[in-house]
């Protein structure tokens, strides 16, 4: 019933740009790590502090606004030592200077510093007694943080969920502050294939955010927005379209039919019916898996519509996505960085089904839109973009994870790579085998598979241009030395529609 953590990541992969800006929800600073789960800025030192350790702070700080990451863990390696050389072991002082110093290490992409810095500030505050203090939470919001940054959603899920249940007690069981971490522990369990325990973190936030704002309130809509994704995600196709329906329907009851709001569902629901489509397995799922469908079935939601065809899904996903299309450049002052999403994410659609002609025009417009909009990340948009072919459709070589759910000590993942051309147009060229993964058959039929892919091209002055070199990797579970000779095969499981390079 289940899909290994690989596939999600190759579900999400064409998408997660496009998601991020078309959310448009996400922090772009938080508050203090003093005062908030999850953070961008160091809180102030304390009064008491000495002026030495004041100065550093000070250092430290100063680096960290400036966004000098790496430079700001040496300052705040300072910070730490000074504070040990001026302060008893385990004072508060202490604690937070800690705190501070993981932050700006996983920032910097230290993520095995800011564990230990973690680490050591939760051992210090439970050493103090303060387990049901608020500071705890944060610590150990910020050692969840970084697991998760990291990818190691086996270390990540356990924490995230002693830090949800540290917020709950020292906040409150419907306290805001835990919603990121909700979404956090959501999505590593959906990683690590848990999908029940992921659809109870993300239902809690729901809830959470019912009892805070309403059924009647943006809030709740984009959560449930939020919902819908995951469900996607996930492969709970007609699920996540009753969800999206009614997050579309309670933004336009709030706001009207010309609510910039609206982008958010509609997209949504064009990505999700963009996957229902280019799954070959979603028929099968929709009919006869009674178990998931009931697994995934809200009595809230809006009832579902039985045996959509092909056809309506196609017809219902394009018009959605003309629609956000429309919205995104009217109004006064358009978004850029909005009309260049959904302009891409519509040149994407008609670029899937080989219709060139039509995908053109979106991905020109998108180009001069992303001209327009302001860096992210440091990078400009349109390279973010436009800056390398993207995997657009794509079957996985079936059985590619028939012995994913096998012990570790059986079975081993890896990797198929190649290395190929993606032309102007987005077809795949001169495919060659990088590595086999020590099965050449598997090799052959993985380059089979990826000569039929569709990508995005890459565009360079706004005209597509073909780029050689491209890396793909085909994941693959193999069973280890005497297993597989003693066992036989298991049938072939269908793979799903879509997958990353």
């Amino acid at each position: 019933m289940t899909r290994p953590a690989s596939i999600h990541r190759a579900l999400q992969a064409s998408w997660s740009l496009l998601t991020v800006l078309v959310l448009a929800t996400a922090s772009t600073g938080a508050a203090a790590a003093e005062t908030a789960m999850q953070s961008d800025s160091p809180p102030s030192p304390p009064p008491s502090q000495p002026a030495s350790s004041v100065d550093a702070y000070a250092e430290f700080k100063r680096l960290f606004d400036a966004g000098e990451h790496a430079a700001a863990v040496e300052a705040g390696r300072r910070v730490v030592a000074l504070t040990e050389q001026e302060q008893s072991e385990g004072t508060e002082t202490l604690q937070v200077a800690l705190m501070n110093l993981g932050l700006a290490q996983q920032l910097a992409g230290d993520y095995l510093g800011a564990e230990q810095s973690y680490l050591r500030a939760i051992a210090l505050i439970e050493a103090a007694g303060r387990i049901t203090s608020p500071r705890l939470a944060r610590a150990q919001a910020g050692l969840a943080t970084a697991y998760y940054s990291d990818r190691r959603y086996d270390l990540a899920a356990p924490a995230l969920d002693r830090a949800v249940a540290l917020s709950r007690r020292s906040e409150g069981l419907f306290n805001e502050d835990q919603l990121p971490l909700l979404a956090k522990q959501a999505d590593s369990l959906t990683q690590l294939g848990q999908l029940e325990q992921a659809l109870q973190a993300r239902r809690y936030a729901l809830r959470l955010v019912e009892r805070k704002h309403g059924q009647r309130s943006l809030r709740f809509a984009k959560e449930l927005e939020s919902l819908g994704r995951w469900y996607s995600m996930v492969a709970a196709y007609e699920a996540s379209r009753t969800t999206l329906l009614k997050s579309l329907k309670t933004v336009e009851e709030l706001e009207g039919p010309g609510s910039i709001n609206l982008v958010g569902p509609l997209t949504a629901l064009a990505e999700n019916a963009q996957r229902w489509l280019f799954d070959p397995v979603a028929r099968a799922q929709a009919t006869g898996e009674e178990e998931r469908r009931t697994m995934f079935h809200d009595s809230s939601a809006m009832p579902e519509l039985p045996g959509l065809s092909s056809s309506t899904i196609a017809a219902e996903g394009l018009r959605w996505l003309e629609r956000a299309a429309e919205l995104a450049s009217t109004g006064p002052e358009p978004s850029p960085s909005l009309v260049a999403a959904v302009r891409t994410q519509l040149g994407d659609w008609h670029q899937a089904r080989l219709e060139l002609d039509r995908a053109r025009p979106h991905y020109l417009q998108a180009w001069h839109a992303a001209t327009q909009a302001a860096p992210a990340d440091g990078r400009p948009l349109q390279e973010q973009i436009f800056g390398a072919p993207v995997l657009l459709q794509y079957r996985p070589v079936d059985g590619w994870d028939r012995y994913a759910q096998r012990p570790a000590d059986e079975a081993e993942r890896r990797h198929v790579e190649l290395e190929l051309t993606v032309d102007v147009q987005g077809r795949v060229q001169d495919v060659k085998v990088v590595s086999d993964a020590g099965d050449a058959r598997f090799a052959a039929r993985t380059v089979q598979s990826i000569e039929a892919a569709r990508y995005r091209p890459r565009f360079s002055d706004g005209e597509p241009v073909a780029t050689s070199g491209v890396r793909f990797l085909q994941p693959v579970f193999v069973l280890l030395g005497e297993v597989e000779e003693q066992q036989a095969p298991a049938p072939p499981v269908p793979a799903a529609g879509q997958g990353t390079g």
